[in-house]
Order: structure tokens, then C-alpha cells, then sequence
């Protein structure tokens, strides 16, 4: 029982949306109850945002519980994770029975309602069950977890999403097919350097071409000379040995000609996918940051990998086996014209039929084609994400997760497979047919003809084996045209790439040869382009002096990092300018602008490589005793117990380091830049304190002859370090600048505060509730109990009054 002291129960909502409930069906809180502190007036400022705090809500059938049920609520094990403001009160009667603390809460109607809604919510988990809670998902009729989070105004301008600068992906084919035509030709010209032994490789498939299609004139030839003697059979002046002969060597001709063709266009293929490889790589490499914002890892290895392949072989292989098919149906259908062409009118009946469905089927399969890259891209992202984080993922035993949500995706591809798979057996199948009643119509038809001496064996013969050629000249029109649709679709996705222009070119501008000056923000706004609602500066003003050491802080999503990413010309600003000694950096060439600015991230990114490689980065060029002197000014003492010391490789993002290695090879490449201007984002925060210990150690020495240091800190070691300190606000705004002993010194200033309630821990700031917005209800409530209270008391007075 509660005893001396008076306790009051205050409601307060949790920006999770989460509640501490008071159920009618237990004495105890549940145990995903958030515990939290009581906050102490005037602890932090208003910039910052508060951390997370319960909400103990009561219900309408609760405030009708007994003593017996509260008391067993408030003496339960589980009680701690109630919110509990303790106070000494003047009237400890105010506090005559737990059912009347309780009706103090009927005094606020937002309460109330809350409770209702808690009620309503319990009473649909209570008739649904409970045994399948963990697996079970929030359907159409049931709130989801999202929805008990307080939408803010901010969350509302983040829902317009700008992604402009993503590329199309979605498979839909909405091209006219005059626009197929110039994409054809297009596709063609990327085979433009490699012409001349693309020109060889065709005159090698006429060679075996024309050996191929010798063969039925030499059959029909044969059989129209088998009548008499073997020894009297002349063909052209040759006997019948000769003439074979001769059918011998150019059929070998042929063969060897067609080796030549093979290998010449395999070749040819190799080089247009290097070729595009390197040109899209280097492409897509030069984007600027929105891009990467807006378009998927996975779909651009897509890109790069298997989309080239399929390019490279509709322009290659599939080129030489069109052009064969076309060469054999050409001279085959002019060879059946001249021996009959009644014959060929009956040919030429079944080629428009042929012909359209050829254009249709090849207009689906390039659709068909671009969904399949398209998901094909969303394949290799996943995989590479996993993959990439697996040890994650096994931590939180997500295996299963991992192989379903691959799979699902796997099961499209597998989809689109089968649809292709159908369109592919309907044509051929629906061709084939076509083709075999023609070549039964043509053996009818030429079998009377025969019989009426209009045609010789041998003419028949022949003219049928040029029936078949062409024929199968026409599955290859078809097959050829089949997959230049293929390569046409994957080009869309190339030219789309290769085609996009960065919105800030990184060649052109103002060559800068040293970034040293005063620094100056001036009216600067900005909101990432991706969320173009969402501002994160709003006039943005603040000076660095030039060689100074300036330390940002600021709340979380405040823009700290957004000042080192303005900098850096990742992004331009919507509005205001960003200078160095004097000169707009919007005018300068980002390359070279970048140059001159080493920057050391929370997080550093090493690549697969050797730890001189990686310490090499910013200089390629730099000496192995420049690398070694970078090595030992940033403490990386431990490359000695390595077993090939500056040769050993880091393995894939430095994963066979650890946290502080990384951090200081690092330091010890932006050492070996030497910038005019150093940018240290967080480099200390995710550290052990031995690490942070060297790191600190080895900042330092990297600070010593610097020109001018900008730290994005909100550990105390760092921000002591420096000369000035620059506080930005939640609005996007500076909300004071000066040194660590001004700051600290006025304590009711911003960075007092925010220091404050570090040190402290984290508690809720009262001083802060007010303005944010999140802990208005508990306010009104927590006003209206005092309010209630002073009436009480007032109450009491009179009473007293009155009996004296």
C-alpha cells in the first residue's frame, strides 16, 4: 500500500503509440510497459525533441474497480512501469480512497476517450485470440502498428515524394513503333567501332551461306543425270568425279568460313559488352547524389550486368543469324522462283500470316523482356542486400525471412518465364503448322506437275529442299526478331541510363586550386530533393572563420550532416549561397572543390583492397613512405600485427577490421589528402572508449596545421576541442553560435540545455513539452488534476471555516 507520501497517476502519450493500460481483466500492467523517469522542469530547450514517454490510460469500466482491485495494482511487481508523479501534498485527505484518485481522471474528457478506444481495441483482441499474435498481419479491417503513431505535420510533407531522377523500370511499353525503329538503329550503331570486322564477318557468312544453299541445286542436279551411265553424267563441262570434287571443296570452303564468322562475331561481342560496361559504369558513376536516392543498387548491377549481355547478343550473334536467315530465305525464294513460280505464289500466300504474327509476338516478348530485367534487378538487389548484411540477419534469426522474401521474388521471374514460355510455344507452334500445311499444299499441287512433265524429278526435288531453306529461313527471321525485341528492351534500359544527365556536372565550373577562406552560409534553404516538402534548412546563416575549429550540434534530423553533404556539392541549395573565401560554390568545378576537402565519417567506408590501397585512395599517386607516415600519425600501430602488414586485405567494406581500425585508416587517408578543409562527421560516436581513446588521439595530430576543421560531434571530448561552437535548430535555423565557455557558462542557453540532458541521462524536458506539441494532452490533464486539487483544497478550507 502507498503510505506518507501522495501519489497521483498522470497520463502521458508515447510517440509510439504504445499504452501502459489499466485492463478490467487484470491487477498488473503488462510487461511491454515503457518504464520512464520523471522529467525535471526546465531541462531542455525547445529545439530538441523528447524522448519517449507512457501513456497509463485508464478506462470508463476500470474507475468502477474496487480498493482491493487498485491496491493489487499498485503493490503488483509489474507497478514500476506506471507512470508515477510523486509529490508531497498539503491535504493527504484528498487521498480518502483509490477509487477516488481514480475519478480524479473523469475530470479530463480526452482521457476518456482515449480509453474507449483502448477498450474497443482490447474487445477485438480478446474475440480474435491471442495464439497467433507473433505471425499474425495487420489486415484491412485492423489498425496497424503505424497507425498509433502522432502523424506530424512533417510526416505529412514527406509523403510527396519527388523521384524524378529515378529511372523507369516498370516493364510498361508505351512506345509507338516508329520509336522501335530508331531504338533498332540505335542499337546498331553501338557495333559502329567494330564495323570493319563486322563487315568481314558478314562477308564470311555469305561464303557459307552460298555453300549451304549450293546443296539442293546439286542434288537435284544428281538425280536428273541418274537416268544413264555414271561415266556419260557431264555438269558443267565435269565429270561426275569432278563435279564432286568440287561440291567437296566448296562445301570445306564453307565450313572454314563459317569458323571465321563464328569467331570474328564472338569477339566483336566481347568487345560491345566491355565497351558498354565502361561507358555506363563511368555514366553512372558521374550521377549526382538525387540519383542514387532515387534509384536501387540491385536495378543498376542490372543494368551493368545482365542487360549488356543481352544487348551485346542481339547486335552480335543474333545479327550474323539473321543475316544468315535472310541471305538462305532470299536466294532460296529466287531460286524457287526461277524453277516454278506457280509453286512460289503458293508460298508467298502463307508469308503475310506469318509475317504479322511475327510483329506481334515480337512487340509482347520486348514487354515481356523489359519486366523481366526489370525484376531480374530487384533479384540481384535483394541478394546483395542480404548478403551484404547477413550477420544481421542471423542475429535476429531472420533466415527464413530472408529465403521467403527471395523466393516471392524469384516466383515472379519464374511467372514472367512461364508467360514468355507460352507466347514463344504459341508462335512457333502456330508458324510451324502454318509452314508444314503450305509444304503439304506445295507436294500436292507439285506431284500433278510431275506426273504432267511440267517438272522434272530433280527440278521438284530441288524446289522442295529450297522450300524447306526458306522455311527455316523464316523461323529465323522470326527467332531473330524475337531477340532483337529482347535486346531492345534491355537497350531502353541502357539508353535511359546512359542518356540521363547529372544536375550537377562535375567537370564544369571554376577550377579551384585551394578551398582556404572564410566558409559562409548565407540564407541558406534546403530540402533533399527526394522529399522536396520536407525543409531542413530555413535560412540558414552562420560564418567559419578561415583555419578555424568549428563544432556543430544540434537535435537528430536537424541538418548537421546535411551541412557536410551542402559542402561537398553533393546537393545545391533551393535558395541562399554557400561560400569559400568569397566565392559562390555553385560556380566551382566539383572535382576539383572536392579535392581540397578530406572528410572522416561516423561509419567509414573501406573497399576490398589492401590497407595501402585504402589509405592510398584520396592520392593514388603517393609514395609508400607518404602511406606509412599517414599509417603512424593516425595511430594504426596495429598494421604491424597484421601477417603482410600494409599489403593485407581488408576484405569486402573493411569486414575483416574492426570498428577503430577502420575509423583510423581513415584518418590516416584524409592525412594523406592533406585538404585545405576537414570535415569529421560523427568519427568518434560508435566507438569503445580504448578506440575512442587512439582516435582522439590521432584527431589530434590530424588537427595540427589544419586549415579549417568543421566537426559534426555530440560527444563532450569533441566539442571541448573547439573553437567555436555553431547549435542548429529543429527548424532549421542556427540557434546560437559562440565558444564552450560561453555557451556553458549561460545556462539557460541551448547548448546548456542540450548538455544537460545528456549528462542526465535523457529525461523528459518539461521546458520543451510545451512548444513540441507530443506532450500537450498530458499537460492538460496534469493542469487540470492540479486545478482540481487547489479546488479540493479550496473546498476544504471552507468546510473547516464553516464548522469553526
Amino acid at each position: 500500500m502507498v503510505s506518507g507520501a501522495v501519489h497521483r497517476v498522470v497520463l502521458l502519450p508515447q510517440r509510439g503509440g504504445g499504452f501502459a493500460q489499466l485492463s478490467k481483466h487484470s491487477t498488473a500492467l503488462t510487461s511491454t510497459t515503457s518504464i520512464s523517469r520523471t522529467a525535471q522542469p526546465g531541462s531542455f530547450p525547445t529545439p530538441y525533441p523528447s524522448p519517449s514517454c507512457t501513456y497509463a490510460s485508464v478506462s470508463r469500466p476500470v474507475l468502477k474497480q474496487s480498493q482491493i482491485t487498485l491496491n493489487a495494482i499498485l503493490t503488483a511487481p509489474h507497478a514500476s512501469g506506471l507512470r508515477l508523479s510523486s509529490r508531497l501534498s498539503a491535504s493527504p485527505a484528498s487521498w480518502r480512497s483509490p477509487i477516488g484518485i481514480l475519478r480524479q481522471f473523469s475530470s479530463s474528457q480526452k482521457a476518456l476517450e482515449d480509453a474507449r478506444v483502448v477498450d474497443k481495441q482490447a474487445a477485438k483482441r480478446d474475440s480474435a485470440g491471442t495464439a497467433d499474435v507473433e505471425s499474425k498481419q495487420p489486415g484491412k479491417d485492423e489498425q496497424p502498428v503505424e497507425e498509433g503513431f502522432r502523424r506530424t505535420e512533417r510526416a505529412s510533407k514527406a509523403a510527396h515524394v519527388n523521384l524524378r531522377a529515378r529511372l523507369t523500370k516498370d516493364g510498361k511499353d508505351t512506345k509507338k513503333f516508329s520509336d522501335s525503329l530508331k531504338d533498332i538503329w540505335r542499337l546498331l550503331k553501338i557495333v559502329g567501332p567494330e564495323l570493319p570486322t563486322l563487315s568481314f564477318a558478314v562477308f564470311l557468312l555469305f561464303i557459307s551461306s552460298a555453300a549451304t544453299m549450293s546443296m539442293p541445286w546439286i542434288v537435284g542436279k544428281v538425280m536428273n543425270f541418274s537416268q544413264g551411265p555414271i561415266e556419260e553424267v557431264r555438269v558443267f563441262g565435269l565429270d561426275i568425279y569432278q563435279f564432286f570434287g568440287v561440291c567437296a571443296a566448296a562445301l570445306t570452303l564453307g565450313a572454314a568460313a563459317n569458323f571465321g564468322r563464328v569467331i570474328l562475331l564472338r569477339i566483336i561481342g566481347e568487345k560491345v559488352v566491355a565497351r558498354l560496361r565502361t561507358r555506363l559504369f563511368k555514366k553512372t558513376y558521374s550521377q549526382d547524389a538525387e540519383f542514387f536516392d532515387a534509384n536501387r543498387t540491385g536495378d543498376l548491377i542490372s543494368r551493368l550486368s545482365s542487360d549488356t549481355i543481352i544487348v551485346a547478343k542481339a547486335i552480335t550473334q543474333n545479327l550474323s543469324d539473321g543475316l544468315r536467315a535472310i541471305v538462305s530465305g532470299t536466294t532460296g525464294l529466287v531460286l524457287m522462283i526461277y524453277i516454278s513460280p506457280s509453286l512460289t505464289t503458293i508460298i508467298l500466300y502463307a508469308a503475310p500470316l506469318i509475317g504479322a504474327s511475327a510483329f506481334v509476338y515480337g512487340r509482347v516478348v520486348r514487354k515481356l523482356s523489359r519486366e523481366m530485367q526489370k525484376n531480374v534487378g530487384t533479384l540481384t538487389k535483394i541478394a546483395e542486400e542480404r548478403l551484404g548484411n547477413v550477420k544481421t540477419s542471423q542475429a535476429f534469426v531472420g533466415e527464413q525471412l530472408e529465403v521467403r522474401r527471395y523466393n516471392h521474388q524469384v516466383k515472379k521471374i519464374f511467372n514472367l518465364g512461364m508467360r514468355q514460355s507460352v507466347w514463344d510455344a504459341s508462335f512457333f507452334s502456330s508458324s510451324g503448322w502454318m509452314g508444314n500445311m503450305t509444304l503439304v499444299t506445295l507436294l500436292w499441287y507439285s506431284s500433278g506437275m510431275v506426273r504432267s512433265g511440267v517438272l522434272t524429278p530433280g527440278d521438284f526435288t530441288t524446289f522442295m529442299l529450297y522450300a524447306g531453306f526458306a522455311g527455316s529461313s523464316l523461323f529465323g527471321v522470326s527467332g531473330f526478331f524475337s531477340e532483337l525485341m529482347k535486346g531492345v528492351g534491355a537497350a531502353d534500359r541502357l539508353f535511359e541510363l546512359q542518356d540521363r544527365k547529372a544536375g550537377i556536372p562535375a567537370t564544369k565550373g571554376i577550377k579551384v586550386t585551394s578551398a582556404q577562406g572564410p566558409i559562409k552560409f548565407d540564407n541558406v534553404t534546403f530540402a533533399y530533393p527526394t522529399r522536396p516538402a520536407v525543409t531542413i534548412f530555413n535560412g540558414l546563416d552562420f560564418e567559419i572563420p578561415s583555419g578555424s575549429n568549428v563544432c556543430i550540434v544540434g537535435p537528430s534530423g536537424g541538418g548537421k550532416s546535411t551541412v557536410s553533404s551542402l559542402l561537398l556539392r553533393f546537393y545545391d541549395p533551393t535558395s541562399g549561397t554557400i561560400s569559400i573565401n568569397g566565392v559562390d560554390i555553385s560556380k566551382m568545378n566539383v572535382k576539383s572543390l572536392r579535392r581540397r576537402i578530406g572528410m572522416v565519417s561516423q561509419e567509414p567506408v573501406l573497399f576490398s583492397g589492401t590497407v595501402a590501397e585504402n589509405i592510398a585512395y584520396g592520392r593514388p599517386n603517393a609514395t609508400r613512405s607518404e602511406i606509412i607516415l599517414a599509417a603512424q600519425r593516425a595511430n594504426c600501430q596495429f598494421i604491424s600485427d597484421f601477417p603482410h602488414g600494409l599489403e593485407t586485405q581488408v576484405g569486402a567494406r573493411g569486414a575483416q577490421l574492426s570498428g577503430g581500425q577502420k575509423q583510423r585508416i581513415a584518418i590516416a587517408r584524409a592525412l594523406l589528402k592533406d585538404p585545405d578543409i576537414l570535415i569529421l562527421d560523427e568519427a568518434t560516436s560508435a566507438l569503445d572508449a580504448e578506440s575512442e581513446t587512439l582516435v582522439n588521439a590521432a584527431l589530434g595530430e590530424l588537427l595540427k596545421g589544419r586549415n579549417t576543421t568543421i566537426s559534426i560531434a555530440h560527444r563532450l571530448s569533441t566539442i571541448k576541442r573547439s573553437d567555436q561552437i555553431i547549435v542548429l535548430n529543429s527548424n532549421g535555423t542556427v540557434a546560437e553560435t559562440g565558444s564552450y565557455a560561453e555557451l556553458s557558462a549561460n545556462k539557460e542557453s541551448a547548448f546548456s540545455k542540450l548538455m544537460e540532458w545528456q549528462m542526465s541521462g535523457g529525461d523528459i524536458p518539461d521546458a520543451y513539452s510545451r512548444h513540441d506539441g507530443h506532450l500537450h494532452e498530458s499537460e492538460i490533464i496534469e493542469e487540470d488534476l492540479e486545478e482540481e486539487d487547489d479546488e479540493n483544497v479550496d473546498e476544504k478550507r471552507d468546510e473547516e471555516k464553516t464548522k469553526n
